[in-house]
C-alpha cells in the first residue's frame, strides 16, 4: 500500500517534469518494482543476531570450562544454564528494543502529521532546503515538494525518511514476534556447542562405552566452527556481500572469542587455583 502511494506520487512528478530535449514527460516506466526479500527479510536481524550470539556465547562458556579442567557434568549443566538464560535475555532485549523503535516511530509520525496540518508551508520549505542541499536546483526542489505534498500520507513518509531516517515500515513491526524469533534462533544455534556433550552423556547412560572427554571438546569445536561458517554464508546471502569473506570473519571472531575464554579459564585454574 505504501509503495503504491509513493509510486503514484512519483509518476505524477515525472509526468509534470519535462526533458531538456523534448517537450514530453519522462517515461514513467522507469519507475519499476524491484525484487527484494520482502516480508521474509524483516526478521533477518533477529535471526542472525540471536543465532550468532547464541553459538558464540555458549561456545565461549564451553571453552572457558574446558580450560578450567572441570568435569563434563559441569560443562553440560552450566552450558545449558547459559543457553536458556541467554536465550531469554536476548528475546526480551529484542522485544524491548523493537517496542521502543515502534513507539518512537509512531510518536514522530504523529508530530509530523500535526506539523503538516498546522504548518504545511514551513514543512515544505524545510524539504525544499534539504533537496537544495543535496544539489537540486531550488525550482526543481520546489516542484518536487509541491507534488509530494499533494498527498499528505506520502509527504509525511518522505519527511520521516529524509529528515529522521525512519522507514515507514518501522512502526508496523511486531515486537513480540521479533523477541520470539531471537529467542528461538539463540536456542537452535546455541545448542550446537554443547550437542557433543549431551550425546556423550547419553552414550554413557545407555552403554558401557565412555568416550574421551578431549574428543568431545574437539567435536564441539568442529561442529561449532562449521555452523559459524554456514551462518556467515547465510548472512552474506541476505546482505549481498562476499560469502567466503563473511563466513571467514564469522569463524575468526567466534574462534577468537572461544580462545580467549579457554585461555581465561586455564589461567584461573593454573595460576589462581580456581577449581571445580
Amino acid at each position: 500500500r505504501y509503495q503504491r502511494r509513493v509510486r503514484g506520487a512519483l509518476n505524477r512528478l515525472f509526468k509534470m517534469m519535462k526533458t531538456k530535449d523534448e517537450d514530453k514527460p519522462l517515461d514513467v516506466r522507469l519507475i519499476h518494482t524491484e525484487q527484494h526479500k520482502g516480508s521474509s527479510g524483516k526478521y533477518i536481524k533477529s535471526i542472525i543476531y540471536g543465532g550468532l550470539d547464541g553459538i558464540v556465547s555458549v561456545f565461549v562458556t564451553v571453552a572457558s570450562l574446558e580450560g578450567s579442567n572441570v568435569s563434563l557434568g559441569y560443562i553440560v549443566i552450566l552450558g545449558l544454564a547459559k543457553l536458556i538464560a541467554g536465550a531469554i535475555s536476548m528475546g526480551v532485549g529484542d522485544w524491548m528494543s523493537t517496542r521502543a523503535e515502534v513507539t518512537f516511530a509512531r510518536a514522530e509520525r504523529e508530530r509530523e502529521v500535526w506539523e503538516c496540518d498546522n504548518f504545511l508551508e514551513g514543512e515544505k520549505d524545510e524539504m525544499v532546503e534539504l533537496y537544495v542541499q543535496k544539489g537540486l536546483p531550488e525550482e526543481t526542489a520546489q516542484r518536487i515538494v509541491d507534488i509530494l505534498s499533494s498527498d499528505k500520507r506520502v509527504f509525511v513518509d518522505v519527511m520521516m525518511i529524509e529528515e529522521l531516517g525512519i522507514m515507514p515500515d518501522d512502526e508496523y513491526q511486531v515486537p513480540w514476534k521479533h523477541g520470539t524469533v531471537n529467542f528461538t534462533s539463540f536456542m537452535i544455534f546455541g545448542i550446537v556447542p554443547i550437542a557433543a556433550y549431551l550425546i556423550y552423556v547419553l552414550i554413557v547412560e545407555v552403554s558401557d562405552v565412555k568416550p574421551s572427554g578431549d574428543v568431545t571438546f574437539y567435536v564441539s569445536i568442529g561442529i561449532s566452527v562449521l555452523t559459524m561458517f554456514l551462518m556467515g554464508v547465510v548472512k552474506a546471502g541476505f546482505t549481498g556481500t562476499s560469502k567466503i569473506k563473511s563466513a571467514l570473519i564469522t569463524v575468526l571472531l567466534g574462534g577468537l572469542a572461544g580462545a580467549v575464554g579457554f585461555l581465561t579459564g586455564w589461567i584461573l585454574y593454573t595460576v589462581f587455583g580456581v577449581e571445580e
